[in-house]
C-alpha cells in the first residue's frame, strides 16, 4: 500500500468506521478519489436508493476539509458526485437501531440508510460545523 492509502485508512478508523465498514468496495476505492493535500473529517455508509433503481444500492458520502464526495463503487461501475460546503443547504439525521442521513444541497439529496450510528453522528456535526462557517463567512 502506498502511504497515501495508508494515511486515508487511518482517517477512516479514526472518523468510526468499523472492519465491517473497511471491506466496502467503495471504501476500498476512497484513496482514488481523495486528493493528497484531503483530508477525511467524516463518512457515512449504506444504502442509498438509486432514482429511477430498483431496490437499494450501497454508497457512501465523505465530508473532507475541502468538500463532500458521494461514492458509490462496485466492480466496472464507479458513481460519483461531489458538493461545496456552500451548496449544503440542510442534513437531517434519524437513528434507530441504525442511522440514516439525509444531505439535501442544490445538486440534489443524497440519503444514507441503515448506516453506523458513530459515523453518521460524526459525519452530521462536521457538516453542520463546516455549514456554520461557510454560512458565517
Amino acid at each position: 500500500m502506498t502511504k497515501h492509502a495508508d494515511r486515508i485508512i487511518d482517517e477512516l478508523k479514526a472518523v468510526g468506521v468499523t472492519g465491517f465498514g473497511m471491506r466496502k468496495f467503495a471504501i476500498k476505492y476512497l484513496h482514488k478519489v481523495i486528493h493528497e493535500n484531503e483530508h477525511i473529517k467524516g463518512v457515512v455508509y449504506g444504502r442509498y436508493s438509486e432514482s429511477g433503481g430498483p431496490g437499494l444500492s450501497e454508497g457512501i458520502l465523505v465530508a473532507t476539509d475541502l468538500r463532500i464526495i458521494f461514492l458509490d463503487h462496485k466492480p466496472g461501475f464507479t458513481k460519483t458526485d461531489e458538493v461545496t460546503y456552500d451548496e449544503v443547504f440542510g442534513i437531517k439525521r434519524t437513528t434507530a437501531i441504525f442511522s440514516a442521513v439525509a444531505l439535501h444541497t442544490r445538486l440534489g439529496d443524497f440519503n444514507i440508510r441503515f448506516a453506523n450510528s458513530k459515523c453518521a453522528s460524526i459525519f452530521v456535526k462536521y457538516v453542520e460545523k463546516r455549514r456554520l462557517e461557510t454560512s458565517a463567512g
